[in-house]
């Protein structure tokens, strides 16, 4: 397919072609500027969430770098104290690759705003990868630049930025080496697979369900959605598969290292089932459409190739689904359902490789329904695919009309992922200052105060001087104060039925909300939506006195 405004011979789009720095820093500044803007005006955002696991992970690393999961963490998840190794021992790979990168953090006093600035980092080289993967996969300089611009937008991209968790991490890998792939498929150089296997060989550490990637690279490195031509090719380039044999061989390496085999006291903690499908398969369809773009553009699509079939069975099934419980959350889903199916026949029918590489790409978080929960922040690194599959169905459209559109939706999205950004720095704000207020006057006034659960609490209670009591460890005396909220505060108190209430530090959602009361920027169990404005109930960080 001849690329408009090309010259003749010019690379097919879907095949890697060569490029130069110059060029993808060119098409990338706008987003790096972008989320530089953005991401610096919370630098000092304090840790909330599961900030604090991957700090512990990082402690731990700083004085055991080869046993990362040998350490014990006092999560809301469990009724009680649970090894780290225990959580993975039902799996191969551990999220421990954040955990290393966040060592030159806790080495320098666990700042937030060095944490922050780590994950600026792979948030730049995020962009930069992406620009260059645009370009290699043979769209021009405006397509790169818009592509790497909504990579940016795109929610939860600039929220997860703002935390220490292993999203931008993980988002950086994948697109390293998807990027160092196509260059090392076009162009044969060491250097790039070398690149490519460090990338795909890390990328499941950041994330577990990204170890998918090495079949999808290996799938990308084919010429052909024919099985029939896959043997052929693998007889006469089977040396081009060398990265992805070389990751997988880095992976194995990396889990017989640091993987603990001594479980016995620590039996495996269930984080899966089969009552998390429902829900997590809704959510995996409702992002689709809502926060991502992919859902208009198909819809764009189809109207103007008048195939309006699909529109008009999933606008009337959706319309039934507007009458159930959980309405909007059904709507949507069920628009993204018949979008997927809508596109995985036409992919097929047409057997077109890059067409299903993009396809199986945006697929790689399905398998995490049977998982405890699939927030969006796990779509992240298949981002990507989104954008791709969004170019590709927006074709035909005029230059002006695109134009619009592309501008629209990053205004659009970006403000959106500011109010998100500003509502979870109060959240993180609140957590912090709570903490400080309700335990810094009465341990320097020589009282005892205990916590005993998660978010802020788990990093800045010990900072503030609170102690950590949990089910079979150190329990609070008769006079002991305790400090409750956010999460956990009923498992908690249910265990001291002898208390005085004394004082609670009230939130003010001043930008709406990201986590709970139908929220859920970090877990889908809380609320399908990333921010929700509105009243709701308050869940206040409390100051008990045991009777």
């Amino acid at each position: 397919m001849q690329l408009q405004g090309e010259p003749e011979g010019s690379t097919v789009r879907g095949m890697a072609k060569p490029i130069s720095a110059k060029a993808v820093l060119a098409c990338a500044w706008p987003a790096l500027l972008l989320a530089s803007a953005c991401l610096l005006l919370f630098l000092n955002k304090p840790f909330l969430v599961d900030d604090s696991y991957f700090l512990a992970n990082a402690q731990q690393i700083a004085r055991h770098p080869a046993h990362p999961t040998d350490f014990t963490i006092c999560w809301n998840l469990g009724p009680d104290c649970t090894k780290i190794s225990a959580w993975f021992s039902n799996a191969l790979i551990g999220e421990v690759a954040q955990g290393y990168v966040l060592v030159p953090t806790v080495l320098g006093g666990a700042h937030e705003w060095m944490a922050h600035l780590t994950q600026l980092v792979f948030v730049w080289i995020a962009i930069v990868a992406m620009a260059s993967l645009v370009l290699r996969f043979g769209w021009d300089r405006n397509h790169a630049t818009v592509g790497a611009l909504l990579l940016v937008a795109i929610a939860p991209f600039l929220p997860m930025a703002s935390t220490a968790m292993p999203e931008p991490l993980a988002t950086a890998l994948a697109l390293v080496a998807m990027e160092r792939l196509a260059a090392w498929k076009a162009e044969q150089k060491w250097s790039q697979g070398s690149a490519a296997t460090l990338a795909l060989g890390l990328a499941g550490f950041a994330r577990p369900h990204l170890v998918l990637l090495l079949p999808l690279a290996a799938f990308y490195l084919l010429d052909s959605t024919d099985p029939r031509e896959w043997w052929s090719q693998l007889r006469r380039r089977f040396w081009l598969w060398t990265p992805v044999l070389a990751s997988a061989a880095l992976m194995a390496a990396i889990i017989a290292i640091t993987r603990e085999h001594n479980l016995a006291l620590n039996p495996p903690v269930a984080t899966s089932g089969l009552e998390n499908i429902r829900p997590n398969l809704f959510a995996y369809l409702l992002y689709l459409v809502f926060p991502f773009p992919l859902g208009l553009c198909w819809i764009a699509n189809r109207f103007k190739r008048r195939k309006l079939l699909a529109i008009k069975i999933g606008s009337f099934v959706a319309c039934l689904a507007w009458f159930m419980d959980d309405r909007r959350v059904l709507f949507l889903a069920v628009i993204g359902l018949v979008m997927l199916i809508d596109l995985l026949y036409e992919e097929w029918k047409k057997a077109e490789h890059t067409g299903i590489f993009l396809i199986l790409w945006m697929l790689i978080p399905l398998p995490i329904v049977y998982y405890t929960h699939l927030p969006a922040k796990y779509f992240l690194p298949c981002m990507p695919a989104v954008i791709f599959l969004c170019f590709r169905l927006m074709e035909g459209f005029s230059v002006r009309t695109l134009r619009v559109a592309a501008t629209g939706f990053i205004v659009a999205s970006t403000c959106y992922c500011l109010v998100i950004l500003h509502a979870d720095a109060d959240l993180a704000n609140y957590g912090r200052d709570a903490m400080y207020r309700l335990i810094q006057p009465h341990v320097s006034a020589g009282e005892r105060v205990w916590f005993g659960c998660q978010f802020s609490s788990y990093w800045y209670a010990p900072l503030a001087g609170a102690t950590l009591t949990f089910p079979g460890g150190p329990q609070p005396a008769p006079g002991d104060l305790v400090v409750v909220g956010r999460d956990g505060n009923n498992r908690t108190l249910l265990r001291f039925p002898h208390r005085t209430f004394l004082e609670d530090i009230p939130q003010i959602d001043s930008f709406g909300r990201t986590q709970g009361r139908g929220a859920g920027l970090y877990t889908n169990r809380s609320g399908y939506w990333m921010w929700v404005l509105g009243p709701g109930p308050v869940d206040d960080y409390q100051l008990w006195r045991i009777d």
